[in-house]
């Protein structure tokens, strides 16, 4: 099985057309509050590190730490109206450095060993970075705000545009849309030179061109 390949200068945050409408326009990325992430595993994760901490928020936003994948496309957008932001992992990565109430770390994906003696220790300030073994496909970075004084539900990480280098619209929205989502984006202040673009995930040209000119064998022709 071939590895997923990180994306060292990069960061994947995989979302809805609003959500990104959002992110453009108001220059900011928003940590929310994963009670009603799917991850029933995750949740509970969550939920122990604010109790155990006595935390009145925890707020947290994901990131894909790997190159182009079909299964993000799939899991963390929904349809024709998905989308992908590709960050610049320096610049986002430095801005939160300053930030009070701010973690952030590569999620570290665990088998089910817990009870060995050999298995390492999980403490509950990891809790927010652990997921199932079976996830590991998702290669996250996760960022959390917390406070133990101060009940938000929103927490907003000021970005600048120049940070974001493309903006990648679903393998699944029409041909007819794109044109006209691509200057809607590009009407918002600050991007009128922002590269916006389709994937060809699920239409590859060049991929198509190989299959067609390959040579088949004539023994494995059928």
């Amino acid at each position: 099985m071939t590895s997923i390949k990180k994306s060292p200068q990069k960061l994947r945050r995989y979302t809805d057309l609003a959500s990104g409408l959002h992110i453009l326009r108001a220059k900011k990325i928003t940590l929310l509050d994963p009670s009603r992430w799917d991850d029933g595993n995750d949740r509970m994760c969550m939920e122990r590190y604010k109790e155990a901490l006595e935390l009145r928020t925890l707020l947290a936003i994901c990131f894909a730490d790997c190159k182009e994948t079909y299964h993000h496309w799939r899991v963390f957008t929904v349809g024709a109206s998905g989308v992908c932001f590709e960050f610049d992992r320096e610049n986002l990565c430095e801005s939160l450095s300053g930030l009070d109430g701010i973690r952030w770390r590569n999620v570290e994906y665990r088998k089910l060993d817990i009870l060995r003696p050999s298995s390492k220790r999980w403490l509950v300030s990891d809790l927010p970075f652990l997921k199932r073994a079976p996830y590991e496909p998702e290669q996250e970075l996760r960022i959390i705000y917390s406070s133990a004084t101060e009940e938000v539900s929103a927490f907003d990480v000021p970005i600048e545009i120049s940070w974001i280098k493309r903006v990648i619209l679903s393998p699944w929205m029409p041909v007819a849309l794109r044109q006209s989502v691509i200057e809607t984006i590009r009407d918002i202040p600050g991007c009128r030179t922002l590269t916006v673009q389709s994937t060809s995930l699920v239409g590859g040209q060049l991929w198509r061109a190989k299959v067609l000119g390959a040579v088949v064998d004539g023994s494995q022709k059928r």
